[in-house]
């Protein structure tokens, strides 16, 4: 596919130079493009790079100044680039969708309008497939799932029975989403040895639209209620949310984070690679936090949270951080006392 500059400039919204300069059939960052594509720059900085690279035309900032080749100014030049990403790459839906001979359809499911299911996929009794959407190969769907329209869901994704999961969601290969979470009650036999009696769930998982989940994360059902992850949620691979968590609309979660059972992240926070949040614990809106931080305690609205502590007996643990608390404070009491006691040397000496 090639299309002109104001072609692509209309598709933003933005405003195109006059030199309309050639087709363009991609988009690509400023190190990668070639001849045929458009790229962005962020800052002026990122100028020089543009006038020495072989890239047909850049989304510009609106304040920018012109520079010597052709270009489309945009409010906010990422973010249009992410958008032609889609237009230039998004998935492509087969001419004329269908469904491969060698599925498993339960007679009671509903498949919708134009979806296409690739072979060795099932789907349970009473699940709804909405229009549009494509279930990859080897996806298994139990009974009693709901999932929209315009849904994507790859090879090998595992959904448990009884999940809602709405429209332009994607999931990628080798997600589970509805298994149990991890629960168990303490016990002991009549000799006083321990041993673990499993608390099976009997709640769901909610997926809300425009939500896109990566490979091998897993997203455990409630043990009562509902497991609820909100609109435009972004979520990477190898990520763990356990029963009855909740995460507001618009939060993004990096690869190995963690979110341990009954609690709750709020609407467009930031939580960075390998970050845990421990149980029955609230993270406010608009929160950051941190690669490896640990959160034990609740956090407030629009907080900024880093800083990770290596393993030690818990009693030395909770010493360590009241201190830790206190360094500041510490550090200017001691800088008070050198100062007294430096005085007093230069008054004997």
């Amino acid at each position: 596919m090639a299309v002109t500059l104001s072609e692509i400039a209309d598709f933003l919204g933005c405003q195109s130079s006059e030199v309309p300069g050639p087709e363009i059939s991609g988009v690509k960052p400023l190190e990668y493009a070639t001849a045929m594509d458009v790229t962005y720059i962020a800052e002026a900085k990122f100028l020089a790079g543009f006038e020495t690279s072989k890239a047909a035309a850049a989304l510009i900032p609106l304040s920018l100044d012109p520079p010597g080749r052709p270009f489309i100014r945009s409010r906010n030049p990422e973010a249009d680039f992410a958008r032609l990403t889609r237009f230039f790459y998004g998935y492509t839906r087969p001419a004329n969708a269908s469904i491969s001979e060698q599925v498993s359809v339960h007679p009671s499911a509903t498949i919708g309008e134009g979806v296409s299911i690739d072979p060795f996929a099932v789907i349970g009794a009473n699940s709804i497939i909405g229009s549009h959407s494509s279930i990859g190969a080897h996806v298994v769907i139990g009974e009693d799932v709901t999932i929209g329209e315009d849904t994507v869901i790859f090879p090998n994704v595992t959904i448990y029975h009884a999940v809602k999961i709405g429209s332009r969601v994607i999931i990628h290969s080798g997600s589970v989403i509805g298994s149990d979470g991890f629960g168990y009650a303490r016990d002991a036999d009549s000799s006083g040895r321990p041993f673990n009696v499993k608390k099976f769930h009997c709640g769901s998982v909610e997926i809300q639209d425009d939500v896109e989940i990566g490979a091998l994360t897993a997203i455990d059902r409630a043990l009562a209620g509902v497991t609820t992850i909100g609109k435009g949620v972004k979520i990477d691979n190898l990520v763990q949310i356990a029963h009855n968590v909740t995460i507001g609309d618009g939060t993004v979660m990096a690869s190995q984070a963690g979110i341990a059972g009954s609690s709750s992240v709020g609407s467009f926070c930031m939580i960075a690679g390998q970050a845990g949040i421990r149980d029955h614990v609230s993270v406010g809106n608009g929160v950051i936090l941190a690669t490896r931080v640990g959160i034990y305690r609740n956090v407030p609205d629009g907080s900024v949270m880093a800083g990770s502590v290596p393993a030690m007996p818990h009693k030395l643990f909770l010493r360590a951080q009241t201190l830790f608390k206190r360094l500041p404070e510490m550090l200017d009491r001691i800088r008070k006392l050198e100062r007294i006691v430096q005085g007093d040397r230069k008054e004997k000496a």
